[in-house]
């Protein structure tokens, strides 16, 4: 047996809690900096729970910056934040694709729907709280899969549905949803990106 034998089955190192939570915590950081999108950082924070070994905590970080580069701002392409407030009257307020969410953030219509997509969007803290208020219209949040959503919204001659959020592993990215509506919906939903741009290659 040649000393290469030996090395090919030397075993995986196992990890060990806080190997994955300082996982955890660097790609947190990375969302931070704008380099991983939501769902992106859920799927990952999702798999740093569940690995067993170093190696597959070390590619959840590989294509990642660490310590001193770490530093380097993610730039000047980021995607624009979102205002920590919007409003509007007799109209609709949408957020989707590329932006980011601020950690806390204010959404109030009259006469008009409330939609957030928060799949594509960058996240800057562990936890996101978004109030959202409409009377005369509904409250929509889609998140990826991998993200814990809290509901405590309020409806007045209307209903919440939760399809998606209401669990997930530990250490998720966690979002708050404060507010509600007067005559409208809240619902809360979750479809994969690639799902999304398979279903509008079908439809063109």
């Amino acid at each position: 047996m040649t000393a290469d034998d030996n090395d090919s089955e030397t075993p995986a190192v196992r990890a060990s809690d806080a190997e994955r939570e300082r996982n955890q915590d660097l790609l947190r950081d990375a969302a931070a900096e704008g380099r991983l999108t939501f769902e992106e950082l859920a799927d990952r924070i999702e798999a740093a729970g569940r690995a067993t070994t170093r190696e597959e905590l070390g590619r959840l970080t590989a294509d990642l910056p660490v310590g001193s580069d770490a530093l380097v701002p993610a730039a000047a392409t980021a995607p624009a934040k979102a205002p920590a407030q919007s409003s509007s009257v007799f109209g609709d307020l949408r957020r989707a694709g590329e932006w980011t969410v601020p950690a806390a953030s204010r959404w109030r219509t009259t006469f008009g729907d409330v939609v957030l997509d928060l799949r594509e969007a960058r996240v800057g803290a562990g936890e996101t709280t978004i109030e959202a208020g409409t009377i005369f219209g509904d409250i929509q949040l889609l998140v990826p899969e991998g993200v814990h959503v809290e509901v405590r919204t309020r409806t007045f001659f209307g209903s919440v549905r939760q399809e998606a959020g209401d669990a997930a592993d530990p250490g998720a990215p966690r979002v708050v949803l404060t507010g509600g509506t007067w005559f409208g919906d809240v619902r809360v939903r979750s479809q994969r990106l690639r799902e999304r741009l398979a279903q509008r290659w079908r439809q063109a």
